[in-house]
């Protein structure tokens, strides 16, 4: 399991991963995180052009690697992004693979509250 903060590497892998649990796998579970045109500030909207997101790559490895001891999955792979990104770039992508949906669709829930954490 490695964070790619490349994603034509994040792409190719997750192509390599779907077809080596082809037929071992239920269901591949994932979540994709945009930057918004706005900010959520005390529940009002306020106009965004952009941010800026640090590397975090060792806190979601180690994220990632928790999920994997609480959940009987079979892999993951997780994009994030750093840098400065505009509105419309991809901040985070996970895709969780899972023999069952319900394991998936759990171990994406928590990776993704775990990394917005941060």
């Amino acid at each position: 399991m490695k964070v790619y903060n490349n994603y034509e590497e994040f792409k190719n892998t997750l192509e390599r991963l779907r077809e080596k649990y082809r037929g071992e796998m239920g269901c591949c579970a994932s979540i994709t995180g945009y930057v918004r045109n706005y900010d959520l500030v005390e529940g009002r909207k306020v106009p965004c052009e952009g941010m800026f997101v640090e590397d975090k790559s060792r806190e979601i490895e180690e994220i990632v690697e928790d999920a994997l001891k609480r959940y009987p999955i079979l892999d993951v792979v997780v994009y994030h992004n750093i840098g400065h990104l505009k509105v419309g770039d991809i901040i985070t992508s996970i895709y969780v693979f899972a023999r069952h949906r319900r394991e998936a669709f759990l171990a994406c829930e928590y990776i993704i509250d775990r990394i917005k954490s941060l």
